[in-house]
């Protein structure tokens, strides 16, 4: 848990450590109409750079979708070139990716604590 007293914790110890999360991205395409505070070009360009540099450092990177067939549309297609190592976990139409045993496995296999979440909704 981060606390935000600046006395919790010593002044050289880093907030942030490479070695410990993971991200978790849910940018199904059907959702990105409801997006209304930035276009979708941008919020595309955004997902991609999302994606990009935790590859580049290394850090687990699982995506998912709740039904790609469903109304809510498939994954955004750019990831799969900007994080190539990551791992994609379809979900049976659960909302909640959490509802998902395959999801929570690999989240669990990683073996990292921190949980950097990125999506739609």
């Amino acid at each position: 848990m981060l606390s935000l007293n600046p006395h919790a914790r010593p002044a050289d110890t880093p907030l942030f450590d490479s070695k410990d999360p993971v991200l978790l991205l849910d940018h199904q395409t059907g959702l990105f109409q409801t997006v209304k505070d930035i276009g979708i070009v941008e919020l595309r360009n955004n997902t991609v750079c999302i994606a990009k540099a935790p590859a580049l450092q290394k850090v687990p990177i699982i995506y998912t979708a709740s039904e790609p067939n469903g109304p809510n549309g498939p994954i955004m297609a750019e990831l799969a070139d900007a994080a190539p190592g990551a791992t994609f976990v379809p979900r049976k139409g659960e909302i909640s990716a959490w509802d998902n045993d395959d999801f929570v496995k690999a989240v669990k296999a990683t073996g990292r604590k921190t949980l950097v979440m990125a999506g739609v909704h």
